[in-house]
């Protein structure tokens, strides 16, 4: 049951676009540091948007990082068949014992426990119990919690409890990347216009895309030639080749983000937006971790409005530490906005060390300046040298 990584599936084949940034950065945090943050990790979307891609990605990445790691990867239906097989077996025991074992739990195909009484019930009856041990769980679905039917109220609440994410098909500029890199991996030419026509094509996500380049590769090895782009919707399959016009592409737009927004609790999914864009920059995010963990809604436009403005002091004093103490501009102090004021005393303490290193004046001869009898000496040698220089 222990985890096999497939080179295919990591982050960095993963193509991230507007549709799935967010769910690719939450899945990212939860490989490098299980079980602190997200959990569980739940995305979803419909099928060959890339969840398994990230699911898959967690468990490659959390590996690479500490090999030591257990970590479990099942669909429902293995889920389903391994405690059907342990319960029949009276070997439950045993498969509760790896479950609690492990650092993390990857669940695909989630929405397929629907009607699944007794694997929900053995689920739920670990789940607190590994959750506070730091287990981390991401699970990948095609739908929402919300929509998913035959659930228990209880384990669909344990599903929703972490971070809730949608992946949506990807945009075009997205789709032509996909088909770039695919082309790469395989090592096929494609045509003229083949990979702008492959990417137009109403095929719904990555996984349909990946089929497309699979079949031109076969093509043109098999017959020896080009695939060319006015044939392209016959090679994979397809009756019509006509692109999406861009008032559907706007419409679909519209609808996920609506989709989203009743999912997730509005003020939850603005925060965890900017959770994790600040974190994609580097700056320390405890300050919007406790709000997103909080019970109730916080003033989200004060929370965000005071860490920006403690953001923004942070890169005044960086960059005037820059250029009095290169080593104390390099302090992590200056990347955690809770952080302000030893900030602003590292910035005072280096102004004063700046200062005692200033090299001191030259000293004023004011016995010159108070001696009428120098002065009046001075202004004679003046006037000679002006005579001088005259004649």
């Amino acid at each position: 049951m222990r985890f096999e990584p497939d080179p295919r599936f990591t982050f960095d084949t993963f193509v991230a676009g507007p549709g799935n940034q967010m769910a690719a950065a939450a899945a990212r945090r939860a490989a490098e540091a299980p079980g602190t943050s997200y959990n569980p990790l739940f995305v979803y979307g419909v099928a060959g948007v890339g969840k398994t891609h990230l699911l898959h990605a967690v468990g490659q990445l959390a590996l690479t990082v500490r090999p030591e790691l257990h970590v479990l990867c099942r669909t429902a239906q293995e889920l389903v068949d391994d405690i059907s097989s342990a319960v029949s077996g009276g070997t439950l025991s045993a498969f509760t014992d790896e479950v609690m074992e492990s650092d993390i739990i990857l669940i695909d195909d989630a929405h397929l426990l629907a009607g699944k009484s007794r694997t929900q019930e053995e689920l739920l009856r670990v789940w607190d119990e590994i959750v506070w041990t730091g287990t981390q769980i991401v699970v990948a679905s095609q739908l929402a919690p919300a929509e998913m039917q035959g659930v228990d109220e209880e384990f669909r609440a344990k599903l929703a409890g972490g971070l809730v994410v949608d992946v949506t098909p990807p945009e075009p500029a997205t789709r032509a990347e996909i088909v770039r890199r695919g082309a790469e991996a395989r090592a096929i030419t494609l045509g003229h216009g083949v990979e702008a026509a492959l990417a137009e094509l109403p095929l719904e996500g990555a996984r349909e895309l990946h089929a497309g380049l699979d079949r031109i590769a076969e093509v043109q090895q098999g017959e020896g030639r080009t695939v060319h782009a006015h044939e392209l919707a016959a090679v994979v399959g397809l009756a019509e080749a006509e692109p999406q016009d861009e008032f559907s592409a706007f419409l679909f737009d519209i609808a996920t983000t609506v989709g989203a927004l009743v999912e997730t609790e509005p003020w939850r999914k603005r925060l965890a937006e900017a959770l994790l864009r600040y974190e994609g920059e580097g700056i320390r995010t405890r300050r919007l971790e406790q709000a997103l963990e909080a019970d109730s809604a916080p003033d989200v436009d004060a929370l965000l409005a005071g860490f920006a403005a403690d953001l923004e002091k942070l890169k005044k004093v960086a960059a005037e530490l820059g250029e009095l103490d290169a080593e104390a501009a390099k302090s992590a102090v200056l990347h955690d906005p809770d952080r302000v004021a030893e900030a602003e005393a590292m910035l005072v303490s280096a102004r004063a060390a700046a200062e005692r290193q200033r090299p001191a004046p030259a000293p004023v001869d004011r016995w010159y300046f108070n001696n009428p009898e120098k002065v009046a000496w001075g202004w004679i040698a003046l006037e000679d040298r002006l005579i001088e220089e005259l004649a």
